[in-house]
């Protein structure tokens, strides 16, 4: 199942363009919000790490939430594989 997302009714006025409690895939709804605080600026209101932010969104199917990426790539585990493969094409 895709995952999905709906806004929850009493945030509906910091989302204009979106309407509140219908579900919808969550990759369209996250373009939608983007789209929005591009478009009409917020005095106050920031993106964070995320879109959808948990508290204004309920989420349902798809996999488990993804981590958040690391601060720096160090601390990133991937990171050890693309040192490798730097330190060897040189």
């Amino acid at each position: 199942m895709r995952r999905e997302a709906r806004l929850r009714l009493e945030f509906a006025r910091l989302y204009p363009g979106v309407e509140a409690g219908v579900w919808e895939a969550a990759g369209v709804l996250a373009d939608k919000v983007l789209a929005c605080r591009l478009l009409l600026p917020s005095g106050g209101f920031i993106l964070r790490d995320r879109a959808l932010s948990g508290d204004h969104f309920e989420f349902r199917g798809g996999s488990a939430p993804r981590q958040l990426t690391p601060e720096t790539l160090s601390a990133d585990p991937r990171g050890a594989a693309t040192d490798s493969a730097l330190s060897t094409s040189s």
